[in-house]
């Protein structure tokens, strides 16, 4: 019997091993997930972003610098500076001003997508260095332009990725030099104060989200900000609300407060594409795509805003429907600039 036992046990255990592997496994069964395309839709939208507000005198603006060096030509107080004007140099390098609605945030090179792009496009042009269209992709044209300008700035012949320290922001509009904040033999590095604008008094001060209005949408050079009933105009960048008219507006909507929330809004509407937020798919080199189908190659996007459900696109993405779940189908070819 003893014997008789040890032999009926294994064959029960591989019994209930064989029906259990034929069994159908429901977790399997559960990650067979179907691709899913949805068509891609248009609309008009209006560029929206939260901002907070204070009523009072606000500072001058303070522009700091982006590169680590000595100073060895400082800004000359009462002097207006404009884009591609110089405004100090660090290490015998020029860093020229740059005027825009926001900064270069990062190392800009050929394959790069985004609104950034487009500010050092509009630079460019501005400068003479460019000659198409501002369009936010950085092509071969935009290389060589790029290349002319690092040239110019004493930055080697033949460079055609553009530094951020290059260049240093100063707002939307030129800057006239209140207090200079450097000397030459000073040391200077990112985020050090290097020059402050004039005072603002008794304006409404617009705190906007870090890197400015434009990454929640294209808003261009002309905007609203809006405060319950009140709307008055607002140029993105600029920081402040400057018209007296325009400012009493606002300090009427939010007394007896002196500080509020608002909506900064995009003074003309722009057509956009519409896909699900599922449908984008970030590339392991910071690149977005969207796919046609789950064979489809990736095609390189731009979002230009969206919320928790769906996502903005250039009017011109060039597809008529998306894959709306390849985080789940997992496509064949990976997304890539």
């Amino acid at each position: 019997m003893v014997l008789t036992g040890l032999l009926v046990v294994p064959l029960l255990g591989l019994g209930g091993w064989w029906a259990v592997a034929r069994a159908e496994n429901p977790t399997r069964s559960a990650a067979d997930v179907d691709a899913v395309v949805v068509p891609v839709t248009h609309e008009d939208v209006r560029a929206r972003a939260t901002v907070s507000l204070t009523v009072g005198d606000v500072p001058g603006r303070e522009v700091t610098g982006t590169v680590t060096g000595t100073v060895t030509a400082a800004p000359v107080a009462g002097s207006t500076y404009d884009t591609g004007d110089e405004l100090l140099r660090v290490d015998d390098r020029p860093v020229r001003a740059m005027v825009s609605g926001a900064p270069l945030w990062r190392a800009l090179g050929p394959g790069d997508v985004g609104a950034d792009v487009r500010r050092l496009q509009e630079m460019l042009a501005t400068l003479g260095y460019l000659t198409a269209a501002p369009d936010g992709r950085y092509g071969e044209r935009t290389a060589r332009a790029v290349a002319a300008f690092n040239r110019d700035g004493g930055r080697g012949p033949s460079v055609r990725e553009m530094d951020p320290a290059s260049v240093v922001w100063i707002g939307p509009e030129p800057l006239v030099v209140a207090e200079v904040l450097v000397a030459v033999g000073g040391v200077v590095g990112p985020g050090v104060p290097v020059v402050r604008g004039p005072a603002r008094p008794d304006v409404v001060e617009v705190t906007e989200p870090p890197g400015g209005v434009d990454g929640a949408g294209a808003f261009g050079g002309a905007a609203h900000v809006v405060v319950g009933d009140v709307e008055v105009p607002y140029v993105p960048g600029s920081g402040a609300i400057t018209s007296p008219e325009d400012a009493q507006a606002v300090r009427t909507a939010l007394a007896p407060a002196t500080e509020g929330t608002a909506q900064v809004v995009a003074a003309e509407a722009s057509r956009v594409a519409l896909v699900p937020a599922s449908a984008l798919v970030n590339g392991a080199d910071g690149t977005v795509c969207v796919y046609a189908g789950l064979g489809a190659e990736p095609t390189v996007v731009t979002p230009l805003g969206g919320g928790v459900g769906s996502a903005q696109l250039p009017a011109d993405l060039p597809l008529g429907e998306v894959l709306a779940n390849p985080g789940r189908v997992v496509p064949d070819r990976p997304c890539a600039s």
